[in-house]
């Protein structure tokens, strides 16, 4: 702590957020990696070396074919769905017969489910992937209300940053890899005007500053942080996903443009005649006939294109990409082809991909597992009856790699495991089920209308005798 307390004590303000710049950590940078992922920056699209276009006798310009492909951007939003589209589910431990901390485990609950979290880990796949580094900074602002099962003064939300978003992130680590600071540069207009800000987070501090014209930074913010915690969890990696993979969409790209500018040439019907012609056609003829001489002939040339060639090609090339990417191609036309196949299949079939999340699920883990930590360290503060017990509560964050629903396979597993018998009663059923809005009344309803059953029954029985 003795460094970030001698870099926020170095001198001027210039001199200090100099300092906090020096990243501690080695990021691709977004302005290159921006390149492959947003199909409108590829290569292709500004290409006038290979790409082009014709100047006609008349003036007029014919413009060279330019396909563009967002297979970075597909390949990153389908890793953060197989990451994140089944949502992360928490299971709380060391709670078994303490009331207590059964109410602090909803709390918890109840925290995530107003901050949206499931929508927010969408958001951070997508960018952590694409970008390679995300900051979440959770913070509370003056709400009361009863979210989270006791009156609360404070209602606790999230935001993430990165990149993507236009805001340069400089975390701070000590030899030990703990983040002695967090900070943020980001750019605002306000009234025409643009001013950049930077904020720093420590254990005890917020500080923020404000820069207008490129002028002498100033001082907007200094707050103590009651925490006594950065109020925030930062993720990087080394690589984007789609590393090493855009010289195969490069070159399916330029495949593409090059097919389509010979299609388009070749496109135009093209008369061929054999031999002189006699006479001429009137004009408005309703019947079109040409008169040949010495056994000529008049008909249409067809281009012979070696369509198979280009199809194998792209083909190639594209399954050259989904499987270097351990990511499946569902698409629909992929997909369509399957059928109806059973829950073991599918499961083999996204072997690769669920292997791919399991690689990149080391380091979601290590971040929601920090995350629980900030929000049990608010809670705490939120509810001072809860702060000896916060710590007992163990969060477990497990994340599920997608894979589609066969509840009738699974209800068949568990009701095997539990010997044949039921797993779920009468009444959970039918709230499982969602179709009634009262499903104490619709029980009920079933049970009169089995006992009218039972009674009409046993009046037959005893008519017949």
């Amino acid at each position: 702590m003795n460094e970030i307390n001698q870099i926020l004590t170095a001198g001027s303000v210039d001199v200090i957020i100099e300092a906090l710049k020096r990243k501690s950590v080695c990021v691709p940078s977004w302005d290159k990696l921006i390149k492959d992922y947003e199909p409108k920056e590829h290569e292709i699209v500004t290409d006038t070396v290979t790409r082009k276009n014709k100047v006609k006798t008349d003036g007029s310009v014919e413009k060279a074919s330019r396909i563009y492909l967002g297979l970075e951007k597909l390949l990153t939003r389908r890793m953060t769905e197989f990451t994140f589209a089944i949502p992360v589910k928490r299971v709380y431990h060391n709670i078994e017969d303490n009331e207590t901390r059964q109410s602090i485990a909803k709390a918890i609950e109840a925290i995530y489910k107003y901050a949206r979290i499931d929508a927010e880990n969408i958001r951070r796949g997508n960018a952590y992937y694409a970008a390679c580094e995300i900051c979440t900074i959770w913070y509370a602002v003056e709400k009361p209300n009863s979210l989270y099962g006791f009156r609360s003064k404070f209602k606790l939300k999230c935001n993430t940053y990165s990149p993507m978003d236009g805001v340069s992130l400089y975390p701070l680590f000590d030899e030990r890899g703990d983040m002695l600071a967090m900070s943020l540069e980001y750019t605002k207009k306000i009234l025409d005007k643009e001013i950049t800000y930077f904020e720093t987070y420590t254990a005890n501090k917020h500080y923020k500053w404000k820069q207008e014209n490129n002028r002498s930074w100033e001082e907007v913010t200094n707050e103590p942080i009651v925490l006594m915690k950065i109020p925030a969890i930062y993720a990087y990696r080394d690589s984007a996903i789609y590393a090493d993979l855009s010289y195969i969409r490069k070159e399916i790209e330029y495949t593409l443009s090059r097919n389509s500018d010979v299609i388009a040439y070749n496109s135009a019907p093209i008369l061929k005649v054999a031999g002189g012609m006699q006479g001429k056609e009137d004009k408005g003829e309703s019947r079109r006939v040409f008169r040949v001489e010495n056994g000529g002939d008049v008909s249409y040339v067809s281009w012979a294109q070696s369509i198979e060639a280009l199809k194998y090609h792209v083909e190639t090339l594209t399954n050259s990409f989904w499987s270097q990417s351990q990511m499946p191609d569902i698409s629909f036309e992929k997909m369509k082809n399957l059928g109806n196949i059973g829950y073991d299949a599918r499961q083999t079939l996204l072997t690769d991909a669920h292997l791919k999340v399991g690689d990149e699920a080391g380091n979601w883990l290590e971040l929601l597992d920090r995350e629980s930590s900030i929000v049990k360290a608010f809670l705490s503060l939120m509810n001072v009856q809860w702060k000896e017990e916060i710590d007992n509560v163990d969060v477990e964050n497990i994340i599920t790699p997608f894979i589609q629903n066969d509840e009738k396979n699974e209800i068949e597993k568990l009701t095997t495991a539990n010997g044949g018998k039921p797993i779920l009663s009468q009444l959970e059923s039918i709230k499982a089920l969602g179709y009634s809005n009262d499903p104490e009344a619709t029980l009920k309803q079933i049970q009169e209308e089995e006992a009218v059953a039972e009674e009409s029954k046993g009046s037959i029985n005893v008519s017949a005798f």
